[in-house]
């Protein structure tokens, strides 16, 4: 059997995913604790509802980045793409659906749940953005080459 190479694409990917997942987590927990400890359970469930949709949707989108980065580019694109519709329309009729949920719904706390998924959102792409900006890119990092001698 082959030994199969990672190239590097699929290591920043796979970096850019754990930096979205370490902030995301600690971002949605620390709401979820709050909500707890303010709102009582009602409020943390409500929370950990927007947390896990959030969660699941990037961890998902994230994945799918790191195996689109070993495609050719027009399938690597195709399948983002495809992938974000069906989890657009997947998370958002799973989450109406629990939050229309006749024992679910007396329990909503609408204003914990627009905290914890814009607060995980947030925290997510920060992570990204955080992970990304130190990370070596060949294409974009030249060597340093001093100044000539006059």
């Amino acid at each position: 059997m082959s030994e199969r190479r990672v190239t590097a694409a699929t290591r920043r990917a796979k970096q850019m995913m754990m930096g979205g997942l370490v902030f995301g987590q600690v971002v949605g927990l620390t709401v979820i604790g709050l909500g707890l400890a303010i709102g009582g359970g009602d409020a943390a469930l409500t929370a950990a509802l927007g947390f896990a949709s959030v969660l699941i949707f990037y961890s998902i989108g994230q994945a799918l980045e790191v195996v689109a980065s070993e495609l050719e580019p027009m399938q690597g694109l195709g399948l983002v793409l495809v992938s974000y519709a069906v989890r657009v329309i997947g998370i958002a009729a799973g989450l109406w659906a629990i939050l229309s949920h006749p024992s679910v719904a007396p329990h909503i706390r609408d204003g914990w749940l627009v905290l914890s998924v814009a607060g995980t959102v947030i925290a997510w792409v920060t992570g990204v953005v955080f992970v990304a900006s130190r990370q070596r890119v060949p294409v974009y990092d030249t060597e340093y080459e001093p100044p000539a001698d006059s």
